[in-house]
């Protein structure tokens, strides 16, 4: 997010605000035109979507701004001042920014971490029921940071939710001694080990039993798919189905069987996998 402050908002985005995200107090003349290249690289490198960084951006002939700068000891232009929890914590100097390269650098710098914008993504999807979707997000974020022990216990979280639940069990087998003894992990273990349980469908058993004897009843095929979908195991069911739409394409309702399981998994990385994989036996 990119804003101008003045007398009116100062206060409350430097200081209020700066309790949620980090604020950049950048300070300029936008009457030098040899600093205009800087600030328009600062502010492409912030954006207007930023949910991590806020650019507040204050004009230096502006009595107000000239006080907080003397205030912060602010000399030289243009210089960020950067603030987190209420309070400044770093000043950024005109050296530092003294071309458009180097000061998008410094900036891009203050940014989370990859795998932390990943595990906020993660949970912004799943506040909004797209839990497909939050799992890829967090897959990606373990994928970088598998000793972050809090995006570790949010994969397993996910995962769960997702009905991952092999990758949440190998994940969780991974917690270290330690933090085996933080509350977090006693509950996930419990939610994971319920999850278990209410996966084992005795229903899966009789179906699959009913495939050996008789592998050509596709009735009992959708049933079964339709059965190991809603069990967390859409893989399974879409690489079963394969088999049979491989050999023939037009075999019962298992074409519509596939199709369905694969609207099912939104945001999942493998949808769009499965779905070429029909789209080579079709075409």
């Amino acid at each position: 997010m990119i804003i101008e402050v003045n007398q009116s908002n100062i206060q409350e985005e430097l200081v209020a605000k700066s309790a949620e995200k980090t604020i950049l107090f950048y300070v300029y003349d936008p009457n030098n035109q040899q600093t205009q290249a800087v600030t328009t690289a600062i502010e492409n490198t912030v954006g207007q979507q930023n949910e991590f960084l806020t650019l507040a951006k204050g004009n230096a002939a502006d009595p107000v701004i000239q006080s907080i700068c003397m205030q912060l000891q602010i000399s030289s232009l243009p210089s960020i001042c950067v603030f987190k929890n209420g309070r400044p914590v770093d000043i950024i100097s005109s050296a530092e920014l003294s071309n458009p390269d180097s000061a998008s650098a410094i900036v891009a710098g203050l940014m989370p971490a990859k795998e932390q914008i990943l595990l906020h993504e993660a949970t912004k999807l799943l506040s909004e029921n797209n839990v497909n979707g939050s799992f890829a997000k967090i897959a990606d974020a373990f994928a970088l940071a598998p000793n972050d022990i809090n995006i570790r216990f949010a994969y397993v979280e996910i995962a769960i939710k997702a009905k991952k639940l092999s990758e949440a069990r190998t994940a969780l087998e991974g917690v270290d001694p330690n933090s085996r003894l933080d509350k977090i992990y006693t509950d996930l273990e419990a939610a994971l080990t319920l999850a278990e349980k209410n996966q084992q469908n005795p229903e899966i058993d009789i179906l699959q039993e009913k495939l050996k004897q008789n592998p050509d009843d596709l009735d009992n095929v959708e049933k079964l798919c339709t059965a190991l979908s809603q069990s967390g195991k859409a893989t399974d069911a879409l690489d079963l189905l394969l088999g049979y739409l491989r050999k023939d394409l037009n075999a019962g309702n298992l074409k519509q069987v596939y199709l369905d399981i694969i609207s099912t998994m939104n945001g999942d990385p493998k949808q769009s996998r499965y779905r070429s994989k029909l789209y080579t036996i079709m075409y």
